[in-house]
């Protein structure tokens, strides 16, 4: 009988030990096909209970920037529990954790009692000397054992399995082993799903900033066109033909243009008087060149002082001198392989001139505070309204680097010179103008036409220009007259011989209200004292002729 009871129980454990060998496969296999971590967390509370009908067991992963255990994983215990952290070296969890050591603790229910009074020691102990409260743990309020056991990858720590019940006084070392086993299982699975899981991220990381580069590139893809574009309207905007007129002079000027234009880097000095159209001139040469897909800078040189204007050519170093908080390329820099428009090249310092000078001899240059040479393709445009030559001879401007610039000279005569390219010039601006203000002015009757031609014009273009604007925004007909411009005549209209009715200002002087009072009385006496018809001759508002009327109490003549 004793025989057969020891043989029904050796039956009961090798059967106890079949299944959980089985259980443990099971359990290998199922957690070495999945990477996600969740899923294996669940694989491996599942196991302990299918082994022990564990009913309380927690996974918890150390997070190493904070020095904490936190509970990613659990069976048995409320909602919250998850996300709760322990500190490492607080508790058997802790203490697990610091050591790096299985340990088995039971009977804890014996010690409760003990640990009670402890506490109330403790807890009057931190009124007495304000110490700060011991971290509420996760676990069973009554468990009478515990099991944790640190899950290690070599010597390195990852995290710490533990199991608790509040019915088993005491783990045996046997379910201390198989916990152990199942343990080790949990933190090779869960150290390469964290690995995958890190991966992971940095694949998405690097997936996100693919796609930020591939939109960031497509933009600057987009930019580039639209600046090819503009490059190329450009291009087509400044031709030749933008000299309007056909003047012998206008004819020859635009003839050597284009021999300037084909020619390969040589420096082009462009002189003129104020409004001749230098800047336009500088522009055609450079977009009808081999250069037009290249940066086209401009800089005025009088605009700007002579440190920043330094700075601004050749750029600077960082530290370089007060506010050079970074590296900042000049304009040679930027418009490599391109052009360099300097207007108002005579206002230049004579020390810039010199470093100017280098730049064209050698092509190279240095940032201002920099050590390196570096070398640049550029095309130097200057241009000025001075007269250099004199300059030269003044000391004012340097002869070997006005020679260097004059390699290419460029003179633009002014527009009093050139009268017969007023009249296409005036009907260009007509028709830009009209369509800018929504006008319907079609053109210039023949007597605005002869005071524009007889006009001195010491603004040059840029004076026609503003005139034929300022008459097209006030015009009131389709046709503009000579009253349009009675600007440029200090208010004096045209007569129809094509004579203006101006006044000749005498050597000695004159009574300008006597003047006046005579101009208004010829007025009215021409027009039979119609009010409407002497301010248009006078070229004024008839209130402004009211007024004078009253001022020098004027009265019709009695012509009985």
């Amino acid at each position: 009988m004793t025989d057969g009871t020891e043989a029904g129980r050796l039956r009961e454990a090798l059967a106890r030990k079949t299944d959980e060998v089985e259980i443990l496969r099971e359990a290998s296999t199922r957690i070495n096909t999945t990477l996600n971590l969740e899923r294996i967390q669940e694989i491996v509370l599942h196991t302990m209970h299918d082994l022990f009908r564990f009913t309380h067991a927690l996974i918890l992963l150390l997070d190493e920037s904070e020095g904490t255990l936190r509970v990613v994983a659990g069976i048995g215990y409320p909602e919250d529990a998850i996300g709760a952290k322990v500190p490492v070296g607080t508790g058997v969890i802790g203490v697990v954790a610091a050591r790096k050591k299985m340990m088995r603790v039971g009977h804890l229910g014996q010690k409760r009692l003990y640990a009670e009074a402890i506490r109330k020691e403790m807890r009057k102990a931190r009124r007495r000397e304000g110490t700060t409260p011991v971290p509420r743990i996760p676990g069973l309020p009554d468990a009478e054992s515990q099991v944790a056991i640190p899950l290690l990858i070599g010597e390195r720590l990852i995290g710490v399995f533990f199991v608790e019940s509040a019915e088993r006084l005491l783990f045996s070392e046997r379910d201390e082993n198989l916990v152990a086993i199942v343990a080790n299982l949990c933190a090779s699975a869960i150290h390469n799903a964290l690995l995958y899981r890190q991966e992971e991220r940095r694949a998405e990381a690097l997936d996100r900033t693919v796609e930020t580069r591939t939109l960031e590139l497509q933009r600057t893809s987009q930019e580039l066109t639209r600046v090819r574009e503009l490059r190329t309207r450009e291009t087509m905007r400044f031709d030749f033909d933008d000299l309007v007129g056909n003047s012998a002079l206008l004819r020859e000027t635009r003839a050597f243009l284009k021999k300037v234009a084909h020619s390969p880097s040589s420096t082009v000095l462009i002189t003129g008087e104020n409004g001749t159209g230098k800047d336009l001139a500088a522009k055609i040469v450079h977009f009808q060149s081999r250069r037009a897909s290249a940066p086209f800078m401009n800089i005025t040189c009088s605009a700007i002082a002579e440190t920043l204007l330094e700075s601004e050519l050749f750029g600077h170093e960082r530290g370089a001198f007060t506010g050079a908080v970074q590296q900042k390329k000049g304009l040679f820099e930027l418009a490599d392989g391109g052009s360099v428009f300097l207007d108002e090249i005579g206002e230049m310092s004579t020390a810039l001139q010199a470093k100017l000078l280098r730049f064209l001899e050698e092509k190279t240059f240095k940032r201002v505070g920099g050590a390196h040479d570096l070398r640049v393709d550029v095309r130097i445009i200057a241009a000025t309204n001075r007269d250099l030559k004199e300059m030269v001879r003044a000391g004012a401007f340097r002869e070997d680097l006005f020679y260097r610039l004059r390699v290419l000279p460029v003179e633009l005569a002014p527009l009093r010179r050139r009268p017969e390219d007023v009249a296409p010039l005036a009907r260009l601006f007509v028709r830009r103008f009209r369509d800018e203000f929504a006008k319907e002015v079609e053109d210039l009757d023949a007597a605005a036409l002869r005071l524009l031609e007889s006009y001195p014009w010491p603004g040059n273009v840029r004076e026609l220009r503003n005139a034929v604007e300022r008459a097209v925004l006030l015009a009131e007909g389709r046709r503009l007259t000579a009253l349009d411009f009675r600007s440029l005549t200090g208010g004096a209209s045209e007569s129809g011989d094509g004579k203006p009715d101006g006044v000749a200002l005498p050597p000695g002087g004159l009574d300008f209200e006597q003047v006046e009072k005579n101009l208004v009385v010829q007025a009215l006496e021409r027009s039979r004292w119609n009010q409407a018809k002497a301010a248009k001759l006078l070229g004024m508002p008839r209130d402004w002729l009211r007024y004078r009327i009253q001022k020098f109490d004027l009265e019709p003549r009695d012509e009985g």
